[in-house]
């Protein structure tokens, strides 16, 4: 289980290191241009955090506990605690997907506009019963 642990946690320092890169290649930009960089940026930053939520956590499972405070969004007591976990990093990655995605929207239709609004009121419900589970 070392193997996989250790494969994770160099995939969390790559995605870290290219989320600095990006937010540093958005210093000194328009705004205009600034946020698709920033966005891309958030959305390596949350990709970071799944890996090293999964590494750390079946480092935690599988090997021995870490000595974290309790509070800790690390600490994981079973697999199914780090699952929910990860689903709610994930739906996050989804919403800056979403905003995205969004931010090039360029609607031509009222049934544009209407799809457009479902989309935001399906992702406002996903992150409630996201939120509703806890």
């Amino acid at each position: 289980m070392l193997m996989p642990v250790l494969g994770l946690l160099l995939g969390a320092f790559y995605f870290a290191w290219h989320a600095l890169r990006e937010a540093l290649r958005a210093l000194g930009r328009p705004l205009e241009e600034a946020l698709p960089t920033l966005v891309a940026a958030v959305d390596l930053a949350l990709l970071a955090a799944v890996f090293l939520i999964f590494s750390l956590g079946l480092f935690e499972l599988f090997i021995r506990k870490l000595d974290l405070p309790l509070e800790n969004v690390l600490v994981v007591e079973s697999l199914a605690d780090l699952k929910g976990k990860l689903g709610q990093v994930i739906v996050m990655i989804l919403v800056v997907k979403f905003f995205e995605k969004a931010s090039a929207f360029k609607p031509q239709t009222s049934l544009d506009f209407l799809l457009f609004a479902g989309g935001v009121a399906l992702l406002a419900s996903a992150l409630w019963l996201a939120k509703a589970r806890e």
